[in-house]
């Protein structure tokens, strides 16, 4: 016979989930850093510019944002649908979850990053709601129908030592 546990769950809140977000963000940029740094450096070389300005027909100053772009998106976006998690939320024991309880799917995941964009177009107030919300969900949530919950802590059960 199975025991039915019931399960208490508590959303992660603001400061958690910042520090997470904070993780992510080295860990992105460090990506970053050690896929494109060679490219800028041999492009510097071949193509010397003035900081800022690109000469030619480039619409936009530095032609390896968008390869930053595509590092977060597919960072953020596999890490939610693979574990749940990114690095961040791993170290502080968060996950993020359907509201149903189940896990990521792509799509949610492409529109919960979707709505990461969002939040940052209407300056963090998107962000800034999760810390008022009864279950601290911001605009990316809401537009994804996902929550982020505290994991709880692991209870590690030793075996008994022998003696002899």
């Amino acid at each position: 016979m199975e025991r039915e546990e019931n399960i208490v769950v508590e959303y992660a809140g603001f400061w958690r989930r910042l520090a997470a977000f904070l993780v992510d963000g080295l860990v992105i940029l460090s990506c970053n850093w050690v896929l494109i740094a060679p490219w800028r450096w041999i492009f510097s070389v071949l193509f010397p510019w003035k900081p800022g300005v690109w000469p030619g027909s480039f619409p936009f100053h530095d032609p390896f944002a968008g390869v930053t772009i595509l590092i977060g998106v597919v960072y953020f976006v596999l890490f939610w649908v693979w574990r749940g998690q990114t690095a961040g939320m791993m170290v502080m024991n968060i996950k993020v979850l359907k509201e149903d309880g189940t896990a990521v799917t792509p799509s949610t995941a492409i529109i919960r990053y979707v709505g990461y964009i969002v939040c940052i177009l209407t300056l963090g107030i998107g962000f800034l709601a999760l810390g008022f919300d009864e279950r601290r969900q911001g605009l990316h949530d809401k537009m994804a129908l996902t929550v982020v919950v505290k994991l709880p802590p692991v209870k590690l059960r030793l075996p008994e030592a022998t003696t002899g």
